[in-house]
């Protein structure tokens, strides 16, 4: 018989967990140092990057780029460490979109210059992915009881 750690909880839902926090916070924190390189100009990208964009500076996307996609991943991540538990995986899903949402904006409107853009959109799949994958293992708890599962009942 399988037991179960503290909680309920199983290793593969906690490990899920722990690793879907640490992207989550990755992107947070990258989001956010970003924001605040292109407010501060430490980036230095030339404004003729946004040649063909509504934007006369890098202010607008900035803070769009800190607040939106930095601080849904920052609130994902919270969720995730502190619950309500039910709604971490729809938290960090939905900042994932976000953070693709926001590579494909990013992406039509400036091209794809770095690959620095890739590798964030990717981080926005696996923040969707870990989430998807937190559902699952959330939800497909193993039988400690020794009973069968009503779906495997005659």
């Amino acid at each position: 018989m399988l037991a179960l750690p503290k909680g309920g909880v199983t290793m593969e839902e906690k490990n899920v967990r722990i690793t879907l926090i640490v992207v989550n916070l990755f992107a947070a924190v990258s989001a956010i140092v970003g924001a605040i390189g292109l407010l501060v100009g430490f980036m230095n990208i030339p404004l003729t990057e946004l040649a063909g964009t509504p934007f006369a500076d890098f202010t607008v996307p900035a803070l769009l780029l800190g607040i939106v996609v930095g601080g849904s991943a920052l609130v994902a991540a919270v969720v995730a460490l502190f619950g309500p538990r039910r709604f971490e995986t729809l938290a960090s899903a939905a900042a994932g979109c976000i953070m693709v949402g926001w590579m494909m904006v990013e992406v039509a409107m400036v091209g794809l210059d770095v690959w620095v853009q890739a590798a964030y959109f990717v981080v926005g799949l696996v923040m969707i992915g870990l989430a998807g994958l937190l559902q699952w293992a959330k939800t497909h708890q193993p039988d400690v009881s020794g009973q069968p599962h009503a779906h495997h009942l005659a």
